[in-house]
């Protein structure tokens, strides 16, 4: 471990996050160290200790591991199997394995939940197809299959019409993969939340935001949100009873649906969160920075807001019109992020912040700014995603 009088964060992930915690590295005098899939990934482009390997095989961590003072992530892609033999060698890892055997996998997710006491959406664990039949008979079609590992940004997640579709997919599937079957709910509004949490139980917690979602990825949020205060206090409640639960060390993101039956936990992600992005230019503390500290121990800072509402409106390759980023990047209020990523469709490639006075004026103006995918306020909505598959690694 390195004790050198600036403490050194390994960052697992070469991603967005890594990039963003490396942006918020450089004023707390921290460094950063960047263990990415490519040299050219979005975080490696930036950072200057980066090493380029497969993070998982262990070896290849447990020397990247070395010369730092604790490992935390950009994804929650590691077994956490393999993390655990990072944490018995005895190298300072946050989140550890505990966390990321809960808050990365989905149906750990809902039992944990079950257990306390924390509603989520109506479900079925399946690992074959007579499982997802059995939900089928319970639920009726169309369900949502999402993978309980590995899936993101829509992707990992299937809408299934009818019992053929149910069968291709468990047949397309590798053996004993694990994946929650929901039916299809009508939401009439989406909400994340981020806490921070230290070792020792210490937390924050950022605002209450509501997103908007098209095609499985969050377009747009706005904060904080404005819904019921009720709803707002039940969901800050679960949050921090889930961080304590999971024992989580650093940012813990929850995201939320407010269905026709009430609140709904949806996901957890044991990392800073794309809901969060906001925070860099509309809070006193970002998540990225609250993360750092979170990780390294050290006093968190505020996560108050410091202007009255910000909107964040992801840029989105394929779908973010070259007039809407011009119009976005010529606002004098807006704050751009490119994150450095090769453009594909469905690609997150940046986003950008807009802060005000008003919330609703800021969303009339992104809306009008928006085109030809507006992002305005949307009514209740069913959730379908598109059926996109991602790697399953067991």
């Amino acid at each position: 471990m390195r004790t050198s009088e600036q403490p050194v964060v390994g960052v697992v992930g070469g991603g967005q996050l890594a990039r963003m915690m490396y942006q918020a590295a450089i004023p707390l005098g921290i460094g950063l160290s960047v263990l990415a899939a490519n040299e050219a990934d979005s975080g490696a482009r930036i950072a200057h200790d980066v090493t380029v390997g497969d993070w998982h095989d262990p070896e290849v961590l447990r020397a990247f591991a070395a010369p730092c003072d604790v490992i935390t992530f950009d994804h929650e892609l590691v077994d956490p199997a393999t993390v655990a033999l990072l944490e018995e060698a005895e190298t300072v890892v946050r989140p550890g394995a505990s966390t990321l055997r809960h808050a990365a996998d989905k149906a750990r997710q809902r039992v944990l939940c079950d257990a306390l006491g924390i509603a989520t959406p109506p479900h079925v664990i399946a690992t074959r197809a007579s499982d997802a039949t059995a939900a089928a008979e319970r639920f009726g079609y169309p369900l949502v299959a999402k993978l309980a590992r590995g899936g993101y940004d829509g992707r990992g997640v299937f809408w299934l019409a009818d019992a053929d579709e149910t069968a291709d997919l468990f047949e397309s599937l590798p053996p004993n993969t694990v994946v929650v079957i929901e039916p299809e709910l009508t939401l009439s509004v989406e909400l994340a939340t981020q806490v921070v949490r230290r070792a020792d139980g210490t937390m924050v917690q950022y605002p209450l935001v509501r997103t908007y979602q098209q095609g499985g990825i969050c377009r747009m949020l706005e904060a904080p949100a404005d819904v019921d205060a009720a709803v707002a206090r039940q969901a800050q409640d679960w949050a921090a009873t889930l961080a304590e639960a999971t024992e989580a060390v650093g940012v813990l993101a929850v995201e939320f649906f407010v269905t026709d039956q009430g609140l709904v936990v949806n996901e957890l992600a044991p990392r800073p969160h794309n809901s969060g992005h906001y925070s860099i230019d509309a809070c006193v503390t970002s998540q990225f920075e609250n993360h750092l500290r979170a990780v390294l121990d050290l006093p968190l800072g505020a996560p108050d807001l410091i202007v009255p509402a910000a909107l964040m409106i992801n840029l989105i390759a394929g779908r973010t019109h070259p007039d809407e980023l011009a119009g976005l990047t010529a606002d004098p209020h807006a704050r751009v992020h490119h994150y450095g990523k090769t453009s594909r469709p469905g690609r997150k490639i940046g986003h950008v912040t807009i802060c005000g006075t008003d919330g609703p004026a800021l969303l009339r103006r992104a809306t009008a700014l928006s085109r030809p995918d507006p992002v305005g306020a949307a009514p209740p909505t069913t959730e379908r995603v598109d059926p996109t598959p991602v790697e399953v690694r067991s």
